[in-house]
């Protein structure tokens, strides 16, 4: 059974399981319990049918300031899983993290590689089985000899787009979808007795919209949708820069790259690959050389790696620097001259929700830097959560990974809103919601 207990951050809940193998064995239908229900990260769950579990998705929830380990403060050395389970950072799953011997049965999926999906891996127990997109392979291998997330040895399997991997009768489809990280994944489970598609985290404005498009069709009719609603009930905020395509945000990269008559500085994620490859191509074509930090490089694929700031200070307008947050003392050897640009381009911090965006702009204004926002989400827009809700039309859609999923309100389809630490029997959910009204 798995219990419900009161979590380390607001108004959410953690799932304490306690797996009792007399009920799995004597259950005949599908049962799907949310460990965390993402809000608005760390989303975590699982499917069972009999004796064969999966589950979804491993990561740790990035909510700065609101998370007892955020603003600096890291579990102890040595004491890292006991102090994230402590403070409900962690789910108390039996038979699945290092130094607990495997229950036979767990078998862990990753939709693609963010933190918030992957951050728990590194004290995943050996001898869990772990399938993963294999088009995210080279950031996975970048990300664990970079030291940025070390990976759980034996590293687990890749698995092809469109393959499928059986755990008992469950069966676990890959199916690739848009994001702003290569590999990224959606899943088509099928059991016994029901259907069930997760979209992980996804976009349609990004540079391969078809695949997401391919896996709504693909999705087509399921009994469940567990949908990623990141955007939903987001608030416009007056002055803020209008919403981009990824394309245009590129695009709008290279503008700055040529019109900026100082140095320029860009805080981008190295996981971003698309985003690195436009800001390269732009640099360029402005006659700057990029440089990137090590970790960030190596999770790009980029080969030229800051070193000495002595070639920047003599010619900032012949360079442009990936920094992050951490980097921002690096200005004080820079002394970047008028006209220097500070572009956030998906680095953290991410907006002003961040407390630490206010001191990014302290930094900015103490060496009268302009700060610039040129991004472009990795999720869906509300409108786009709509369509694909609307294309898949399943019987019941689960909004999750969201701080506003009951603004999810779709005509014709019914939404459930889970509880974390809570076992339910899918049967129950669509008996549940087939006389309710929908929309």
């Amino acid at each position: 059974m798995v219990r419900a207990r009161r979590g380390s951050s607001a108004d959410l809940w953690v799932a304490t399981a306690v797996y009792d193998r007399r009920f799995a064995m004597s259950a005949a239908s599908t049962l799907l319990t949310f460990l965390h229900t993402g809000n608005p990260t760390g989303l975590k769950f699982l499917v069972e049918h009999g004796d064969a579990r999966c589950l979804f998705d491993f990561g740790r929830e990035h909510a700065p300031g609101r998370t007892l380990f955020s603003l600096g403060l890291e579990p102890r050395h040595g004491s890292e899983l006991g102090d994230l389970l402590a403070v409900g950072a962690a789910p108390p799953l039996e038979g699945v993290y290092a130094g607990d011997a495997w229950d036979g049965r767990t078998h862990l999926f990753i939709t693609h590689m963010h933190l918030d999906h992957t951050g728990l891996i590194p004290l995943l127990g050996p001898a869990v089985p772990l399938y993963y997109p294999a088009a995210m392979e080279p950031v996975r291998a970048a990300a664990d000899s970079s030291g940025y997330l070390p990976w759980r040895h034996p590293t687990g399997s890749g698995v092809a787009d469109g393959e499928t991997i059986a755990v008992g009768p469950i069966r676990v489809r890959f199916v690739a979808v848009d994001h702003d990280v290569p590999g990224a994944t959606g899943f088509l489970i099928e059991t016994p007795d029901a259907s069930l598609a997760f979209t992980g985290d996804h976009r349609w404005h990004g540079l391969s919209p078809e695949l997401t498009e391919a896996f709504a069709d693909a999705a087509r009719g399921v009994d469940l949708l567990i949908q990623e609603g990141v955007s939903l009930g987001s608030v416009s905020i007056d002055g803020a820069p209008l919403p981009l395509h990824e394309a245009d945000a590129i695009s709008e990269l290279g503008r700055a790259l040529v019109e900026a008559p100082g140095l320029v500085i860009v805080n981008c994620y190295g996981m971003n690959r698309e985003r690195v490859a436009g800001l390269a191509a732009g640099c360029a074509a402005a006659g700057r050389r990029l440089l990137m930090e090590p970790q960030m490089a190596a999770m790009s694929g980029w080969p030229d790696v800051l070193g000495s700031t002595d070639p920047i200070r003599d010619d900032p307008r012949g360079h442009c620097l990936q920094l992050g947050f951490e980097s921002l003392p690096l200005l004080i050897d820079l002394q970047p001259p008028p006209g220097s640009v500070w572009i956030q381009s998906g680095g953290s911090p991410m907006g002003p929700f961040d407390p630490a965006y206010a001191v990014l702009e302290a930094w900015s204004a103490r060496f009268d830097i302009e700060l610039q926002t040129i991004t472009s989400s990795g999720h869906s827009r509300p409108e786009d959560v709509l369509r694909m809700v609307t294309t898949v039309h399943p019987k019941v859609v689960l909004p999750v990974h969201s701080r506003a999923p009951e603004a999810l309100v779709v005509p014709g389809v019914p939404s459930f809103l889970p509880k974390a630490g809570v076992a339910y029997r899918v049967a129950d959910i669509l008996a549940g919601v087939s006389s309710a009204p929908s929309g």
